[in-house]
């Protein structure tokens, strides 16, 4: 049994939504956000049977006029290696050719409608003529540039279209959008977009886009469009300005001026880490030898470093006159340029060591719009509310000079019809599950949002803690720490976790121990120490911080792979925090504790359908990627698999690193026969009869790699002569920009106007594969997040 079932953000996430489909609900916190308004159809409690609701889909009908597209490949040819020497065309330089050629295409007297993927692929609808080619010189090399036919591919008359057209279909379709379009990744932003909002810095804007995809579906081919705003630093802003703003965000009080001190180190590695990369433009009038200025010269580069000196300690070499300079002096001499901010570095702009290229930041100013670098200290932005969402990406699809398909008549030009209303299709809301806690009670959830809490009632499994400490890095008062401590002692015990009154140890640290690992481990080892001294061994660690702090992941480290504690941090202004919402805080950290300390915090009332009467496994898997720009860092793949079954709230993980970047899972079958093994050592000798396999993070291309690679590698891992169970494929598919809306206010939503968790799509808008495919709306919560099986 093979099922492919699309997008999720994380496995728990994936499990809970597998778990919800056979009649599982689970307490998590994401959905889709709306804005509050009357309707008919708000209600606080849900239906009590399933129903069917009516939504319009962000999926627009997209027609071609052609039925044939002519494949073309961009042939580059040297015409004068002579006065070249021994440099090489370097791939930036190699795209600017093409991209030359592509520019040729399409202006006149050609005027051909040419779609190119940046990769050195060009389709078209139309034939092109034989011999079109182009001269481009670069760097004293002179190229003809050429068009190579490969392939005459056919749209097909029936549902089904072949990847390699649907990617064809993909470029032009992006091309034919993308008229003085900003394109940062998949998602399209035009300049005439703007979104008003308040900002704290007059040089940034924020612009509005679209994350656009065709799909094939089950109504044919749609055009998914979704909305997306981001913030781009103003076109022609200094770099000076944008510089002060970056250094104010780090911490720099002061205002930057010529007095200002130097950069420290790690202003230095902060500022390096947010220019590297932008593209700048430099432009100056160089003097002539009559002491006259030559005509102003505007190049653009891409920033590639900062120099580690500042502009008045840099000097150089002038190749051509064999002349050393320092650069301060150069730029006045040269340029009549007196730089006033020399205590500051200079952009590196060049990747050549043995031909530096420094120029002074204040000579330099931003090219276009660029995107506003940001750091992870920020907030990230919110999402527009649901019906706002709609009503964007409808105005979007309806902008006859900006939107998909329609800037500088290029929709026309490729015949492309574009559909400008919603897909409507009805969907279900599936009914939640019946739990069974703590004393053999059942808890029916009633409301509609569809979540629950624990009052007046017990977990149905709780564990017991009787050595457990503190160790306090807040710095908070003991009064407040003894007050938190007696609430969450009293909450577990009422939910039935048997946790001892009193702590074995209490100690007290600082924020400034998680920025030190040495620091950090004498603190945790002294804690665990201090509980062997009583002859007891340690069962959970406090960890109360009064910010959150990158040493977090540290001390996770330290304390659960090396010295064997488990720990529960958490902040102390929400430990602290009185009234409404702190019993709900203090039951959601109690689940935690009862959770790692191998308890059972619900189970359902019923066994689920398809797996009932067997002994099955649930396994999760997914694959962390480093942060973009760093090529050092492996890949980390993950794998958990649930121990006891039915209930299947027990969890064993596995955890391998491989090669950055690669999303196959190594190893798959290896770590799958580990979890096996230790499944069979807990239910008697017995191995699942049943597996199912939740695969998170996978994108189109890549299901032929899970089914064909990592479901061959789980087989020949985990299968034996006398051992093969059944094993079910569950894929999550990422990025695919589906949103649903209710569609109108007498259909069931949410009092934010979402629609309610638990509905479920799986018709029209539907991929053609074989396989089963359905988006499902798990829970209601703050962000939208919809999840495609």
């Amino acid at each position: 049994m093979l099922y492919f079932i699309s997008r999720l953000a994380c496995m728990h996430q994936l499990i809970g939504c597998f778990m919800l489909w056979f009649g599982v609900s689970m307490d998590k916190n994401f959905g889709l956000l709306g804005v509050p308004f009357c309707s008919s159809k708000v209600r606080k409690i849900g239906p009590i049977e399933e129903v069917e609701v009516k939504l319009w889909v962000n999926h627009f009908s997209i027609k071609f006029g052609e039925s044939s597209i002519f494949h073309y490949s961009v042939k580059l040819a040297q015409v004068s290696p002579e006065a070249s020497g021994d440099l090489e065309l370097s791939m930036a330089d190699q795209n600017f050719v093409k991209a030359q050629l592509l520019k040729m295409l399409q202006q006149s007297p050609n005027s051909l409608a040419v779609a190119s993927d940046g990769k050195g692929n060009l389709y078209s609808f139309a034939e092109l003529p034989e011999g079109l080619s182009l001269l481009v010189s670069v760097r004293s090399r002179t190229y003809n540039a050429s068009l190579q036919f490969k392939d005459k591919l056919q749209l097909p008359s029936d549902e089904h279209v072949p990847r390699n057209v649907l990617q064809a279909l993909d470029v032009i379709v992006r091309q034919a959008s993308s008229y003085e379009k900003i394109i940062i990744g998949q998602t399209l932003y035009s300049p005439h977009w703007l979104v008003l909002e308040d900002s704290n810095h007059v040089h940034v804007q924020a612009l509005g886009g679209t994350k656009q995809t065709l799909k094939p579906t089950k109504q044919g081919l749609v055009l998914c469009v979704d909305y997306s705003v981001m913030d781009f630093c103003k076109p022609e802003s200094r770099v000076l300005d944008l510089v002060e703003h970056l250094l104010k965000r780090f911490g720099r009080r002061n205002h930057l001026n010529p007095r200002s001190p130097a950069l420290d180190k790690e202003e230095w590695e902060y500022l390096k880490s947010q220019l590297r990369g932008l593209c700048i433009t430099v432009s100056y009038q160089k003097k002539s030898s009559e002491g006259k200025r030559d005509a102003p010269t505007v190049r653009k580069y891409k920033v590639q470093d900062l120099t580690a000196e500042n502009a008045e300690q840099i000097t150089f070499k002038e190749f051509k006159v064999d002349k050393s300079w320092e650069l301060v002096q150069y730029y006045r001499q040269q340029y009549g340029e007196d730089i006033q901010y020399k205590m500051l570095p200079c952009l590196v702009l060049s990747k050549r060591t043995d031909k530096p290229n420094n120029v002074p930041i204040e000579l330099c100013r931003l090219h276009r719009c660029q995107k506003y670098p940001k750091d992870s200290s920020q907030e990230p932005r919110r999402p527009p509310p649901s019906d706002e969402r709609k009503i964007r990406i409808e105005r979007m699809v309806n902008d006859g000079l900006d939107g998909p398909c329609r800037g500088g008549n290029r929709g026309e030009q490729f015949k492309i019809s574009l559909d400008t209303q919603m897909t409507e299709v009805t969907g279900r809301i599936l009914l939640p599950p019946v739990l069974k806690l703590g004393g053999s009670k059942e808890l029916s959830i009633r409301l509609a949002n569809r979540q629950w809490n624990l009052q007046d009632h017990k977990i149905f499994e709780g564990q017991s803690l009787e050595c457990w400490g503190v160790l306090d890095f807040s710095g908070q008062e003991t009064l407040f720490r003894d007050a938190f401590i007696a609430k969450i002692v009293s909450k577990c015990n009422n939910l039935g976790i048997t946790m001892s009154y009193e702590p074995s140890l209490v100690h007290k640290s600082a924020m400034l121990v998680l920025s030190d690992p040495d620091k950090l481990r004498r603190e945790l080892r002294k804690a665990k120490e201090a509980a062997e001294e009583k002859r007891q061994k340690l069962q959970l660690l406090f960890c109360p911080m009064s910010e959150l702090h990158p040493g977090y992941k540290t001390l996770k480290l330290i304390c659960e792979i090396e010295l064997g504690i488990q720990t529960q941090c958490l902040l102390t202004q929400l430990a602290n925090k009185e009234g409404k919402g702190q019993d709900q805080y203090l039951s959601n950290l109690a689940l935690k504790i009862n959770s790692k300390l191998g308890g059972s915090n619900m189970q359902l009332s019923h066994e689920l359908p398809m797996v009932a009467g067997t002994r099955f496994m649930f396994i999760g898997a997914d694959v962390n990627h480093p942060p973009p720009g760093d090529t050092v860092s492996p890949s980390i793949a993950a794998v958990v698999a649930s121990m006891d079954c039915p209930s299947a709230s027990q969890y064993v993980p596995r955890i391998h690193a491989q090669k950055g970047r690669k999303e196959k899972i190594d190893n798959l079958g290896t770590m799958c026969k580990e979890l096996i093994q230790v499944y069979k050592e807990r239910n008697g000798g017995f191995k699942p009869d049943k597996i199912i396999y939740f695969r998170d993070g996978v994108s189109d291309e890549q299901f032929d790699m899970v089914r064909k690679e990592e479901l061959v590698s789980m087989k020949k891992g985990i299968c034996e002569d006398d051992y093969s169970p059944t094993i079910t494929v569950v894929v999550a598919k990422k990025r695919h920009h589906t949103r649903l809306f209710p569609k109108d206010e007498n259909e069931l939503q949410t009092t934010n106007g979402n629609v309610l968790p638990g509905t479920v799509v799986d018709t029209v808008v539907v991929d053609q594969s074989e396989e089963e495919d359905f988006f499902l709306c798990t829970d209601v919560g703050e962000l939208e997040c919809w999840e495609r099986i």
